[in-house]
């Protein structure tokens, strides 16, 4: 109904009495945004008076539902007075008054009341005393002089009129009232009682003529009862007012978050895709209280604009225009890629120096088409002494492990991702069990035989090895598997010091765990080669098989350190890729060529394994006697016959026809000052096989 309510009262007002949601699911954001061009039309043009002007919405109005029992006091009052006297002609217009003032005056949310009664009930006609605040003032008239509120437009009164109220709650009260200094008698008085649900909430309308503001009402119904027949009849209402001019019409989208403050008009704005609503405080029942900000990811077009953001005034006016070319332009530019936020279209991701890459993965193609090229060889002189020695098939185990590791580079070529860090750390990490772990056994191999081979024989051919060499690739299958299935994201976000991001693989306790298990193996290998380090082998093959392993447990080691030193600061990515590359060629390059550059040296020039000549022969002579006896410097100093402890490849002697043929069937070799006699027999041969031919 009329004025203004209070700075202060509106503040609470903003908090307590919130717009809610629509309890029909028939409404639809076209609707509410029908009703609140309607609401700016009302409010833009000249109305005659009344309340017929309505809002067709409806809300949840239970957080209103404290502020009615004034009205529902008041209606039960004159209901008592309607049942004692017939009527309200006892209560004077004062009285009336007082009543409606006191009702606003009770609470600072309640802007008006009123009393509006049938004909007949008072001396008037129509007879509707009003209360409102206007500028922290209490005003009251009687609008029943310029205003018909019996109309069937006047909802807040029409609705409870046409009501049927057979069941209202009636109740007996026991009163004893006083005669002079005694108490008379007890008496039943039967009396109607309305309740909350007795009233009636208004769809929000626009008060013409009083405050012409936009308000809610809440009526709630005076009868008369007659206790003879039992009959009840409508007699007026009691009202509350709340007033919706302050109240901000927020039109965003619902925040889950917010419980319980559902507001009937959210979802009704009318933001671009590339903007996302905020609500502006202050603007009061009317429409547009938002402002259109950039989403993440997108920027306001406008780099150098104070204000930001696309008024919700200004586009509310544009969509009632119909003025599509206008709000096309009220869109935001999307960020470069990779940026969460952004100002303006600078870039957010570090762009890869291919200058520095590219030279660095043809290096890596070349280190791979070498190694292709050595297993080739080694494949086809397989049979050659000086590839024979060293196990062929080992020795191509290496070059896979290789080429296994040597695919780090392709992978850590482009943006990490998840599939690419797995399939790393699976590649790598085989290849380097494969190439170190072939290492390990052949190491082993020599260490057993020249420890226990002076005592009895020893046969560990290749096929031996391979079955070792399963557990240790199991072993190795089952850790990365366990890796890839436990650890979650592989990827993790890192910027540089000019704060552009870009992606690399998680280095997690797992690694590290797999790195110590590296490492330890690479120990073993440093301790087998201390073990083998005066044991004979064709090619100084144990010497190189040595500095193998010292070069990748003090330069793998030194390397890995670093990768972990650097990918923890803002070092950009191609430095860690320079890194890679290093330890790439320190734990396949360098080892390859120790392991692999002598053989190939050997089987180049020719070299053999030495053979003994006439002059390390032991020669016969007669004594005056005629016995036969052998030089003994000579045969101490001769190269006996005997076995390679690198492989478990027979070294052929090729003896001289000529000592043959002196040779007797006993030999006298004088050892010690004594003169001993030993039956000439050839070495003991490495085969079983051979033995029995």
């Amino acid at each position: 109904m009329c004025s203004v309510i209070s700075v202060t009262s509106m503040v609470y007002l903003l908090l307590v009495l919130m717009l809610a949601t629509a309890t029909t699911t028939a409404q639809t954001s076209d609707h509410v945004k029908q009703a609140l061009e309607y609401v700016y039309r009302v409010e833009n043009s000249q109305c005659t008076g009344g309340t017929e002007e309505v809002l067709n919405l409806f809300f949840n109005n239970t957080v209103w539902s404290v502020y009615t029992e004034p009205a529902i006091r008041t209606a039960n009052f004159l209901t008592e007075v309607i049942l004692q006297k017939g009527d309200l002609l006892s209560l004077t217009d004062e009285i009336l008054f007082t009543l409606v003032r006191n009702n606003i005056h009770g609470s600072d949310v309640l802007f008006g009341s009123a009393i509006a009664v049938e004909t007949g009930v008072t001396q008037y006609d129509s007879f509707c005393p009003y209360a409102y605040k206007k500028n922290g003032t209490v005003f009251a008239h009687d609008i029943a002089i310029n205003y018909n509120y019996k109309s069937d437009s006047t909802e807040w009164y029409h609705i409870l009129k046409v009501t049927n109220w057979e069941n209202v709650t009636r109740t007996t009260d026991k009163v004893r009232y006083r005669s002079g200094t005694s108490l008379l008698p007890s008496s039943d008085i039967t009396k109607v009682l309305a309740k909350l649900a007795d009233g009636h909430w208004t769809k929000p309308y626009f008060d013409c003529g009083g405050g012409d503001i936009w308000m809610v009402t809440y009526s709630a119904p005076i009868f008369y009862y007659n206790a003879t027949t039992e009959s009840l009849s409508f007699q007026g209402v009691a009202t509350i007012d709340i007033e919706l001019t302050h109240i901000d019409i927020n039109q965003c989208d619902l925040d889950q978050s917010e419980a319980g403050a559902l507001d009937v008009f959210r979802g009704t704005h009318s933001c671009m895709l590339t903007t996302q609503c905020v609500f502006a405080a202050g603007h009061g029942f009317k429409r547009g209280a938002y402002k259109c900000v950039c989403q993440p990811g997108y920027y306001f077009p406008e780099v150098d604009a104070d204000i930001k953001y696309f008024s919700g005034i200004e586009i509310e006016r544009l969509y009632s225009e119909n003025n599509t070319v206008a709000m096309a332009g009220m869109i935001c530019k999307t960020c470069a890629a990779g940026c969460d936020t952004c100002v303006d279209a600078s870039p957010c991701l570090y762009q890869s120096q291919l200058a520095l890459r590219l030279p660095v993965l043809i290096l890596t193609i070349i280190t791979m088409t070498l190694i292709i090229i050595v297993a080739c060889i080694t494949y086809i002189y397989r049979f050659e002494m000086a590839i024979k020695t060293g196990s062929p098939i080992f020795l191509m185990i290496m070059c896979t492990g290789s080429i296994l590791m040597c695919t780090k580079m392709f992978i850590a070529f482009p943006d990490a991702t998840e599939l690419l860090c797995i399939l790393e750390q699976w590649l790598f990490h085989t290849g380097f069990v494969l190439m170190y772990g072939a290492l390990l056994l052949k190491t082993w191999r020599i260490s057993v035989i020249f420890r226990v081979g002076q005592l009895k024989r020893v046969y560990l051919p290749d096929k031996i090895l391979l079955q070792r060499m399963i557990p240790l690739l199991a072993v190795t299958a089952t850790y990365l598997t366990a890796w890839t299935a436990s650890e979650w994201p592989r990827v993790t976000t890192r910027r540089t010091v000019s704060k552009l991001k870009f992606q690399v693989c998680v280095q997690g306790w797992w690694s590290y765990g797999m790195q110590g298990a590296e490492a330890i193996m690479l120990l073993a290998g440093v301790y087998l080669c201390f073990t083998v380090r005066k044991a004979p082998a064709h090619f100084n093959e144990s010497k190189h098989i040595t500095w193998s392993t010292y070069n990748a447990i003090i330069l793998g080691t030194f390397l890995v350190i670093v990768i972990h030193f650097i990918s923890n600061t803002n070092s950009g990515p191609d430095y860690v890729y320079l890194i890679y590359f290093l330890q790439v060629q320190v734990f396949v390059t360098i080892t390859s060529a120790l392991i692999f550059t002598p053989k190939f040296y050997a089987l180049y020039k020719k070299i053999e394994v030495r053979e003994l000549d006439n002059e390390s022969m032991p020669t016969v002579s007669r004594t005056v006697t005629g016995r036969e006896k052998v030089n003994v410097m000579k045969v101490i100093n001769a190269k006996a016959p005997k076995r390679t402890v690198s492989t478990q490849t027979e070294d052929k002697l090729t003896l001289s026809s000529e000592w043959v043929s002196k040779t007797p069937s006993q030999i006298t070799i004088n050892l010690t000052g004594r003169n001993r006699v030993h039956p000439a027999r050839p070495a003991l041969p490495l085969d079983p096989h051979e033995e029995q031919a």
